[in-house]
């Protein structure tokens, strides 16, 4: 620090880099591989950069890119979708709105891989040849489960992009935890939830004329209590998701 200027290094730090997963010669930890000229003008898209204008700093963006239009699968591959994701100190919502967006993602990437690994292992066991009528053998109650939760992640990125396209950056995230909310209040209302389950994530209680004790059809099945945990589970990571990118800086 000198004659009162901070010097945070945030004019001279790159986000193209930090952005871009370490692979396809791209840079690594801040160093680039040895084809980064061949490959850094097929393999990169812009991530913005501080700039600073009067001494105030300024995320831009090069171009007129629309960042809610970006391939997801290279989403879920890239920096911005992993689980302990470091958001430099003063980042814009935007950024903190990618990371939400990433993150889902990989989410769903994951979700699905791992339906495809149930359906080869149970393939392979034979149980195909042993499931019941009515689809709830040990995998296909996994199946159903995973299912649930790969529908889930995709309305939830449906959700996100549709309150970024009509809500100002600055509220995106907020909107989308209180739909969040929202999703997981119906859940709490269903005969497939734990008791206090609503009590214990703090959710408003459901009260209308939906809310009543289940009748005897709506006794849940094995099925339906798989799917209620794979559409839960997606949600309360998804919110757990906002709250990390969305968490307060520390102060000085």
């Amino acid at each position: 620090m000198s004659n009162g200027e901070h010097d945070n290094g945030w004019e001279t730090f790159d986000f193209d880099e930090w952005g871009v997963d370490g692979s396809g010669g791209m840079a690594r930890n801040g160093h680039p591989t040895e084809d980064r000229e061949t490959t850094a003008a097929t393999a990169r898209q812009p991530e913005g950069q501080w700039i600073s204008q009067g001494g105030v700093l300024h995320w831009e963006i090069p171009g007129d890119e629309d960042e809610s239009r970006r391939d997801l699968r290279s989403e879920a591959a890239s920096v911005w979708a992993k689980d302990e994701v470091d958001l430099p100190p003063g980042v814009p919502d935007d950024a903190r709105i990618r990371a939400a967006r990433a993150w889902l993602a990989r989410q769903r990437q994951f979700e699905s891989e791992e339906l495809g690994t149930l359906l080869l292992e149970r393939r392979e066991s034979g149980a195909d040849e042993d499931a019941t009528p009515e689809g709830e053998g040990p995998f296909d109650l996994a199946l159903a489960e995973h299912q649930a939760a790969i529908e889930t992640y995709e309305r939830t990125l449906e959700a996100l992009a549709d309150l970024a396209a009509h809500a100002g950056p600055s509220r995106v995230l907020v909107e989308f935890y209180l739909w969040l909310n929202e999703r997981l209040a119906m859940l709490a209302a269903m005969p497939e939830a734990p008791a206090q389950f609503a009590a214990r994530l703090l959710l408003i209680p459901v009260e209308d004329e939906e809310n009543t004790p289940a009748a005897p059809k709506d006794v849940p099945t094995p099925r339906s209590t798989a799917q209620w945990q794979g559409c839960a589970e997606a949600l309360l990571r998804a919110r757990r998701r906002v709250e990390h990118v969305s968490a307060p800086e520390p102060e000085d």
